[in-house]
């Protein structure tokens, strides 16, 4: 007897079966975006086939359309830093430089964490920064500033 999952699935291949739609997780026969220009990444620059990145720059307001904003900057700029990334599609923005970081939690620790996420509607990124920034302020730790290059032994 097939699970509800693949009840669903079943449903979806009908609907885009009968639309000749494909499956946007079917990455058969796609293409390798050009890195280099931005521009080519919206599939013919209408922006009509990337629904992602056309929503996601869009204003809470919602009255500005893509046309009206200024361009991007120049993309010959990160490739003449070397090593630095090609520039971002527009949407949510970079955060803070963050390092990783592993560490092993007790069972009863992940049970709280996740009970906060549920009860904050924050993400355990959040929860467990704004958890040690508190705790470093009860033991008053304090930044010590950034590393040094020369510090290393």
């Amino acid at each position: 007897m097939p699970t509800f999952a693949e009840k669903a699935r079943q449903t979806q291949r009908a609907k885009r079966a009968g639309r000749d739609e494909k499956d946007p997780a079917d990455l058969s026969g796609a293409q390798e975006p050009d890195w280099d220009n931005p521009e080519s990444w919206g599939g013919g620059g209408s922006g009509a086939g990337d629904s992602a990145s056309g929503n996601a720059g869009d204003s809470a307001g919602g009255n500005e359309s893509p046309e009206q904003k200024p361009p991007a900057a120049p993309s010959s700029a990160p490739a003449s830093k070397g090593g630095a990334r090609p520039p971002r599609r527009r949407g949510r923005p970079r955060g803070p430089e963050r390092v990783p970081v592993t560490v092993r939690i007790l069972k009863s620790t992940d049970r709280k964490l996740t009970a906060a996420v549920e009860q904050t509607g924050l993400n355990p990124q959040t929860l467990v920064e704004q958890a040690l920034e508190a705790h470093f302020r009860r033991l008053k730790v304090e930044d010590p500033g950034p590393e040094s290059q020369g510090d290393v032994a």
